[in-house]
């Protein structure tokens, strides 16, 4: 068993691409002396916890420059931007610094611990243009259950084993808000359609999404990336994924099959932002 276990880790660590950062990554989670260390992250920092994200934060800063980029490119002071499983609110803080005093910004984070860690990032950073929320988002109200795993960035839904949390709609949860929602971000590991199914609302005010898709998520509750694409067009939105690079924007297929974990991009006015962004449809 520990030969099998040394074997795993040690294929962990010659695929990955900064192994020293790896392993010292671990050291400074096990013993506690990560939380001393702060992650400098354009317009804002976040607390390096013991968690998976902040290590992969830590690890290499470069890796989630993609979502950050898209984020400062569709906010601009005095949006509102919505962010449904915000975890330590790494994208939160990031549309906080786009959005400005006069913006705001939705933090929606179920599980308990990281709940904390996302309102002490906030705290730190002094935020007051963040609303942060304690509930997981689904189709309607009541009790869920989360995981509780190590890997805490994938924790997700599930019927057995996990942590109880209160779950409600999007829809409830920004029933005081009306105005226009500029980006809403839902990142749920495979839970997207629940969450949209009691977002009609929300989906009406918004200008764009940003969603997760996976078919090896999705499929644990029995949905497709299809289902979800085909509920986001219905509500009137053109669904793409985006290279920034290129300015170029992919339209996806109605049978669109996620064998990867990605994210997609949907707009209500594709035309209109190719035209103020300089990006064309492919």
């Amino acid at each position: 068993m520990a030969i099998r276990r040394f074997r795993e880790l040690f294929a962990i660590l010659l695929a990955n691409p900064h192994p020293i950062r790896l392993v010292v990554s671990r050291l400074l989670s096990r013993t506690g002396l990560c939380r001393h260390l702060l992650i400098r992250r354009p317009g804002f920092s976040l607390r390096f916890f013991p968690t998976s994200l902040s290590a992969a934060y830590w690890i290499d800063p470069e890796d989630r420059n993609h979502d950050e980029r898209l984020i400062r490119l569709l906010l601009k002071p005095g949006d509102t931007y919505i962010d449904v499983g915000a975890n330590i609110g790494a994208l939160a803080l990031c549309a906080s610094t786009a959005v400005g005093k006069h913006g705001l910004v939705y933090a929606i984070e179920p599980h308990p611990r990281t709940y904390r860690f996302l309102t002490e990032n906030v705290s730190l950073n002094g935020r007051a243009n963040i609303r942060c929320l304690h509930s997981a988002v689904g189709a309607q109200a009541g009790t869920l259950l989360i995981a509780d795993g190590s890997a805490d960035d994938q924790n997700c839904i599930v019927r057995e084993g996990g942590v109880p949390v209160a779950v409600n709609t999007l829809d409830e949860l920004l029933r005081e808000s009306n105005t226009s929602i500029a980006l809403l971000k839902i990142d749920v590991e495979g839970y997207e359609l629940p969450v949209l199914s009691g977002a009609s609302n929300a989906l009406q005010r918004s200008q764009a999404v940003l969603f997760e898709v996976w078919e090896k998520h999705l499929g644990k509750y029995g949905h497709q990336t299809s289902d979800v694409v085909a509920l986001v067009r219905r509500a009137g939105f053109g669904v793409f994924t985006a290279h920034l690079d290129e300015k170029q924007l992919v339209p996806i297929p109605d049978r669109y099959t996620a064998e990867r974990c990605e994210n997609l991009f949907a707009l209500r006015s594709p035309a209109e932002f190719c035209r103020s962004h300089g990006f064309s449809i492919a």
